[in-house]
């Protein structure tokens, strides 16, 4: 199982050093976009004929990569794995400074069954601008080994 789990993380970490260099190199500027993010909210560990679910914290960070524009984030929902939408995150709109980030920090989940979910992001500025990177770091537990894997958006269209 130690190896499965190995296998199962140096994948998450293959796919996410390989994927974002692909999307990095056609960025494009743009002045609103929608972003995607996966966020596991739970990972299982077998024992045997026993498999049981441990709980993850995570912290969503919104990076603003354009050197001399602002973004605003106006909406950032948090959905469970069946789309049921959890959580509004934020209020009111948040400014990013350029070259500067923030992060919120998820609730964690009451269902460790629940696996997977995802956050829906939207954003806006007044000029065209670098896009906002949001990457989800999520955080665990087992036993006395510590796990932990980043996760980073896509832009979709709506």
């Amino acid at each position: 199982m130690k190896r499965m789990l190995l296998i199962f993380v140096a994948l998450l970490i293959i796919v996410n050093f390989i994927t974002p260099l692909k999307s990095a190199a056609a960025a494009e500027l743009s002045k609103a976009n929608t972003i995607y993010v996966p966020v596991y909210k739970s990972f299982y560990q077998s024992y045997g004929s026993t498999r049981d679910a441990y709980g993850l914290t995570s912290t969503a960070c919104l990076h603003n990569t354009d050197p001399k524009n602002a973004i605003m984030v106006y909406s950032i929902e948090y959905y469970s794995s069946n789309g049921k939408l959890i959580n509004k995150l934020i209020d009111e709109p948040i400014t990013i400074k350029p070259w500067t980030s923030r992060e919120i920090t998820l609730q964690s989940s009451k269902d460790p069954e629940d696996f997977g979910a995802n956050l829906i992001v939207r954003w806006k500025s007044d000029q065209p601008v670098n896009p906002l990177i949001v990457e989800v770091l999520m955080v665990g537990q087992v036993l006395n080994r510590g796990v932990s894997f980043l996760t980073r958006g896509y832009e979709i269209k709506e």
